[in-house]
């Protein structure tokens, strides 16, 4: 008989032994100098930083195009666009102002803005206490202004490039590693992350790429709190994602978005997971945790400006942790979705109707007016609603090629294919929560640049998320590692014959042709600065992006040359303001050394836009009137010795009237009138009342017409000096350029006087006072926009219209911008005016020189 077998047992401690020294052997024989397969990763993702901050970096600093050579201070370091002049300012206070080591104009107002009236500087402290802090790293070496300001112009090119990092956990943690990498990679090919008004370029010293680098970093942790079930990890990575949207909240003032953004994911996840029959708590834990974190670490700063009321990020946090108990006992009572979704569309619909009654709500319950922005989104003017709005670009839509080419030829239309496959996949496959975040991110954005171009630099993240894990996808499909192998394998012109297939080729030539060498060259010419485009490109298209600052070179030097004007005033607040368009006023009031009646906050609009299109020098000092009187009436009612004043040039009647609206200016017998009916029709004007956004306008219209037809100029010269002396106020300088020109049409559109810059919107002629748009046909006719509406369908196939012509009128070469900047006006000789080919400004002037 057989014997059975005997298992012989072995002692643990033999094994042990054994196998260490197994181990040890193996260990013995690897190469000293080998490197673990995961620091490839980490290798790429540095040489990928720093591909884009060269690219951001690199043409603009050896093009010497931002230092100024003859500046002093920080003026020796150009900063590209009007807002980073503004947080020089707070630098260059927060440094050297009168009261050093305190960040000022956050909680007070700045009296160099809006002038006489004043305004709060409004900018959060964190990017320009960070520059300060970059810069003092620097001093070491340099002179601790040459080190801030520096340290102002690398910054954005520094987070800019940092951006890759929270791109490539995301894309790890969403899809894989080589997915992560390859998003990380399309921020050096995307042109508008390295060269627009929104994105990295060296020496755009504002908060945009911060912003970015913040949301994004925020957006990483939040994702893995949503996606790890391990309660005590879950609540780490809630409290990070917390830490940068404090940082955001202290950095910029709609900083809202982001708390919207976390919240509204919140909830519709948790209604989705309703829906399913999930019961998770990650999603309302983690978001309630982010979003509170986010409030209370940035309060003390919040509270420095605002104090304690209670805003909307405190209300998106406190909405998120209702929800989430809604979410709580509706899934612990496994209730079934055929209720618990009914009870909360319910509860959604009196929430709507609440925030549509709001307006009204918050004027008898103060605290719950952080609501309206809200409540202004859904049922009010918007986000960019205003008058004031339509008159700028990139509050505008930008049209579907430059929305495009702003992603490269082909990328944008590659990250469509990657969301809706993804949101294929999500539907019918997984439902992960990641998975929607990225597909609702995706979406928020496409509906946001449909709102306004300014917000295209923000869909960057997602674009280049889904068109890395959409052409990943297709890489791994196509399966180069086994055309590899299979040509190895065979060897020599045999095996890359057998080894490659049509797809292998057109795989490669589509990434080639159609997004790496066209981005590259975009991108590239996002890097090279206006300056060296010629020097680079030689004769090659160029010059779609890039930074530019001549701009800023002329306007730096114009306002060097005026912060040594009036000296002998101590104190730059007490001197004399000066007017522009608004454009202009942050270049003034951090260089300048003056205050500044309009800036770029919007602030001003209704006196600059009156004074330039002031048709005589007697309504442009009109001009000035009113708008100190307008600062003296903010404290309360105007002052006896005033109205006493006004009394020695006008009739009690008149300064009655003209007191009474300056104190209330919707009491102007202009307020509410259609803006020139006489060039349209009626209806379509008073769809654009006078005083729509600005109910001063009415002031003006009324106040300038008043003054203008009781007074004589010496009389109206010698009233403003009297006001002068009575207010302690002063507006005695003005200032204008030739792209005033092109823009012309929108002083009068603010100034509510014209409505030519809509006359395509409606039954409306294109002409107002001071212009008139005629159209030139094939046969070289011009026909007024009457002629036009009366021309038959066979005139307009005989005779196409091709073009058309602005005809200037006699008011328009009287305007103040017109006589400041241009001078004087050509007569030809059938007695018509022109505009001569070169200036003498101020000719004639009185007032003016």
């Amino acid at each position: 008989m057989r014997k059975r077998a005997q298992r012989k047992s072995i002692p643990v401690e033999s094994v042990e032994k054994r196998v260490g020294n197994k181990v040890k052997k193996k260990r013995t024989k690897k190469n000293p100098f080998h490197i673990k397969k995961q620091w490839w990763v980490a290798g790429s993702l540095i040489a990928i930083f720093l591909m884009v901050l060269m690219l951001n970096t690199y043409f603009n600093v050896t093009s010497e195009a931002p230092f100024n050579e003859d500046g002093t201070g920080f003026d020796k370091y150009y900063l590209s666009g009007p807002d980073p002049y503004y947080n020089m300012r707070h630098v260059e206070e927060t440094l050297y102002g009168d009261n050093a080591g305190h960040y000022p104009f956050y909680g007070e107002d700045d009296p160099l803005l809006n002038y006489p009236l004043g305004r709060s500087g409004g900018r959060g402290p964190f990017m320009n206490i960070l520059s300060i802090g970059f810069g003092q790293l620097l001093t070491p070496f340099m002179d601790e202004v040459d080190a801030v300001g520096l340290s102002m112009q690398f910054l954005p090119a520094l987070f800019g490039a940092l951006l890759v990092f929270p791109i490539y956990f995301i894309g790890k943690t969403l899809f894989s590693r080589k997915v992560g990498l390859l998003a990380a990679l399309f921020l050096a090919l995307i042109p508008i992350h390295l060269g627009s008004g929104h994105g990295s370029a060296y020496a755009l010293f504002d908060h945009d790429s911060l912003n970015m680098f913040l949301i994004i970093t925020s957006y990483f942790f939040l994702l893995k709190g949503v996606t790890t079930f391990d309660v005590k990890k879950s609540s780490i990575y809630a409290l990070l994602a917390g830490i940068p949207l404090a940082a955001l909240t202290m950095l910029w003032v709609e900083a809202e978005y982001l708390f919207t953004i976390i919240a509204l994911y919140a909830i519709v996840q948790m209604i989705i997971d309703l829906f399913l029959g999930k019961k998770d708590f990650s999603v309302p834990r983690t978001a309630t945790i982010t979003l509170f974190t986010g409030y209370l670490v940035s309060l003390p700063v919040i509270a420095s400006r605002s104090g304690l009321s209670p805003g909307l990020n405190l209300y998106l946090a406190l909405g998120v942790a209702v929800f989430g108990v809604l979410y709580y006992l509706f899934t612990t009572k496994n209730i079934p979705w055929t209720l618990s979704l009914p009870t909360i569309f319910v509860l959604g619909a009196g929430a709507v109707t609440f925030l549509y009654f709001l307006p009204v709500i918050s004027e008898y319950v103060p605290f719950v007016g952080g609501l309206n922005k809200i409540a202004d989104i859904l049922f009010g003017s918007g986000i960019y609603g205003n008058k004031v709005s339509m008159t700028i670009a990139e509050a505008g839509t930008y049209d579907i090629s430059r929305t495009v080419m702003s992603f490269g030829p082909a990328l944008f239309w590659v990250a469509w294919i990657g969301f809706f496959m993804l949101g294929y996949n999500y539907l019918s496959k997984n439902h992960r929560r990641d998975h929607f975040f990225l597909l609702l991110i995706f979406i928020i954005q496409i509906w946001f640049i449909g709102v306004a171009g300014r917000f295209i630099n923000d869909l960057i993240p997602p674009v280049a998320l889904l068109s890395a894990w959409f052409l990943w996808l297709i890489i791994d499909k196509i399966d180069y590692t086994s055309m590899i192998k299979g040509i190895k394998r065979v060897g020599g012109f045999q095996g890359i014959r057998k080894g490659v297939s049509f797809l292998h080729v057109f795989g490669i030539l589509f990434l080639a042709f159609l997004l790496i060498l066209p981005n590259a060259y975009l991108s590239l010419d996002a890097a090279v600065p206006a300056t060296e485009k010629n020097d680079v490109f030689g004769d090659l298209p160029n010059g779609a992006f890039g930074s530019s600052f001549g701009k800023e070179q002329y306007w730096v030097d114009a306002y060097q040359w005026f912060a040594k004007q009036d000296t002998e005033i101590q104190n730059p607040d007490d001197r004399p303001a000066y007017i522009s368009w608004w454009d202009y006023g942050f270049y003034g009031a951090a260089i300048s050394g003056h205050p500044m009646v309009a800036d770029n906050f919007q602030d001003g609009i209704p006196p600059a836009s009156n004074f330039h299109t002031a048709t005589s020098e007697e309504q442009a000092v009109s001009v000035w009137i009113i708008r100190l009187l307008e600062g003296e009436s903010r404290k309360g009612a105007l002052s006896n010795t005033i109205t006493n004043t006004l009394n020695n040039y006008l009739d009690e009647n008149d300064t009655n009237d003209f007191v009474s609206w300056i104190e209330e200016p919707t009491s102007s017998p202009s307020y509410g009138d259609p803006i020139a009916p006489e060039y349209g029709s009626e209806e379509f004007s008073e769809q654009y009342p006078v005083g729509q956004q600005w109910p001063e306008n009415a002031v003006y219209h009324d106040g300038m017409e008043l003054l203008t037809n009781k007074l004589t100029e010496e009389e109206i010269t010698v009233l403003y000096r009297d006001i002068q002396d009575i207010t302690g106020h002063s507006i005695r300088y003005y200032g204008v350029e030739g792209y005033d020109k092109q823009i012309f049409n929108i002083f009068g559109f603010l100034a509510d006087r014209s409505l030519l810059l809509v006359a395509g919107e409606g039954d409306y002629s294109p002409e107002d006072k001071y212009t008139q748009i005629k159209y030139i046909t094939q046969a070289g006719q011009e026909l007024t926009f009457e002629e036009v509406r009366n021309r038959t369908d066979i005139q307009n196939q005989q005779d196409p219209i091709t073009d058309t012509k602005t005809v200037y009128k006699d008011p328009y070469f009287n305007t103040m911008f017109y006589k400041t900047y241009i001078g004087f006006a050509q007569t030809n000789r059938d007695g018509s005016k022109s505009i001569p080919q070169y200036q003498i400004p101020c000719q004639n002037m009185k007032h003016t020189v």
